[in-house]
């Protein structure tokens, strides 16, 4: 039996299966794992832990813990290179994987499903992306299909490929825009719960999930372009073609299981937390789907929608902790008076990527009006100016969970960015760095939630840092985990 050598990267291969006549059959009395490879650690609390690994079979011989170079890469006579970019054709894909095999991938399952991670051999040629989006590795002249994927976005084509060294063309290696399975073309089916004060909308149209219209200073989804579904919950804001709005959606697991990953922005129902999020059913509902692959993303005043349904992963600062506001005093909400938290990257690849975004993604003042006070810039990093935060994390918990071998292992939050507290408000606590943006593991499936709106108060051109963060972490939350049972729920 082969033995598999884990290299210390990132999975983003593989396509898990799961029964389309049952919502949320996830497998999850018998979870998948990789068929001859053992679970890897998850991301731990502090973020100290890694991903699951790339499995590499050396035909009998492994490298021992860290890999150590024993697979030697396929000695070809072509060479493929190039960069791997999102969907709008503009942004460098770090960690993306590209290949080049005789048969194509299976199609990614179109409702939710528990993502496995597949193998590939030392004889399989195939590059991981550098934080620039470029590749290159020796393959072999013939037929086949050049895959290029991150996560849940993928493009698979057909290729007659020369002997030589081959630039590929953008066209080839740019991530889908939309999806359309028979054509090779897949983006995980999505979900927006329309907020008051989040336009994420925007952020994922210039992502190249949409298109846009730009009109003087402000760049804005076309709507009716946009290849994800709005379930409008906001009365302030609105977008033609809602399927209807946020409490139907979560209400009904058939509805849930038709998507990979659901956005709550902030804020739903002008600040205040939707009463759906009381019912328990509800939240078994959005568990289950988690449980079962999908990913759940909240922002700021819509704290509650994590709060409720995965309470022993975090608590929230409140209102009424603040003895400096005194209306506050009786109040219980998980939303805050507005600051805007100096915060640092924490995570080593994320950073890099930042590092290595072009100057004009870093910076998009040039493109924006003279007259306004200028928008952030990624010009301190490690440092990252979030703006537009109005919740804080209080304490992040350990969650352990069985590791399927007799021990445990924490799938609680990974910070990714932390900052300052508030000294207008006095919660956060001035003077001390608190999680801005965290994600962790349920399941077959994640949740994230940043502390801070994903869109800023004005309309601009372009994507602001913590707009490029988000783009990161969608791409970066797809790619496939040790499904481990989920933790029981609390309450």
């Amino acid at each position: 039996m082969r033995r598999p050598v884990l290299f210390p990267v990132l999975v983003l291969l593989g396509c898990g299966g799961r029964d389309p006549s049952s919502p949320f059959d996830d497998g999850t009395d018998s979870m998948p794992t990789t068929a001859t490879s053992t679970p890897t650690a998850t991301t731990s609390a502090d973020g100290t832990t890694g991903s699951p690994k790339l499995d590499v079979m050396d035909g009998g011989n492994t490298a021992g813990d860290d890999g150590g170079g024993a697979c030697p890469g396929v000695n070809g006579d072509a060479i493929l290179s190039g960069t791997v970019y999102a969907p709008n054709g503009q942004i460098p894909i770090a960690g993306a994987v590209v290949y080049f095999t005789p048969d194509p991938p299976d199609p990614v399952p179109q409702l939710v499903y528990c993502l496995d991670c597949i193998e590939l051999t030392c004889d399989d040629p195939y590059a991981l992306t550098e934080p620039d989006g470029s590749f290159s590795f020796d393959t072999h002249a013939g037929s086949g299909y050049l895959v290029v994927q991150k996560g849940q976005f993928r493009r698979v084509t057909p290729l007659e490929l020369s002997e030589g060294s081959t630039a590929l063309d953008a066209a080839l290696t740019t991530l889908p825009d939309h999806n359309d399975p028979a054509s090779g073309l897949s983006i995980p089916r999505i979900a927006v719960a329309l907020g008051d004060h989040d336009r994420l909308e925007h952020s994922l149209a210039k992502l190249g999930l949409g298109d846009t219209s730009i009109d003087g200073y402000e760049e804005e989804l076309i709507a009716g372009t946009e290849p994800f579904d709005v379930w409008d919950n906001s009365p302030q804001q609105d977008l033609p073609g809602s399927l209807g709005d946020f409490a139907q959606l979560v209400s009904s697991p058939v509805l849930l299981e038709q998507y990979h990953i659901v956005f709550v922005p902030c804020s739903l129902q002008a600040g205040e937390y939707p009463a759906v999020l009381d019912d328990p059913i509800v939240l078994d509902n959005i568990r289950s789907w988690v449980a079962a692959g999908g990913k759940w993303y909240v922002a700021d005043w819509s704290g509650e929608a994590i709060d409720k349904p995965f309470g022993q992963y975090q608590t929230f600062w409140k209102r009424q902790d603040s003895p400096t506001v005194a209306q506050w005093q009786d109040q219980d909400w998980l939303d805050l008076g507005h600051y805007d938290p100096l915060g640092t990257v924490l995570d080593p690849e994320l950073l890099a990527w930042l590092q290595a975004l072009p100057p004009a993604l870093a910076d998009i003042n040039p493109q924006n009006d003279p007259t306004l006070d200028p928008l952030p810039t990624l010009g301190m990093l490690p440092q990252l100016q979030t703006v537009y935060a109005y919740s804080g994390i209080r304490e992040l918990a350990s969650v352990m969970v069985d590791d399927g071998m007799g021990g445990t292992v924490d799938v609680g939050h990974k910070v990714w960015i932390e900052g300052e507290g508030s000294a207008t408000w006095g919660v956060p606590p001035p003077g001390q760095q608190h999680p801005l943006t965290i994600s962790a593991e349920y399941g077959c499936g994640r949740i994230l939630f940043t502390a801070y709106h994903t869109v800023e108060g004005r309309s601009y051109v372009g994507l602001t840092p913590q707009e490029l963060v988000l783009m990161y972490l969608v791409m970066e939350i797809g790619v496939c985990q040790t499904p481990y049972e989920p933790p029981p729920p609390v309450g």
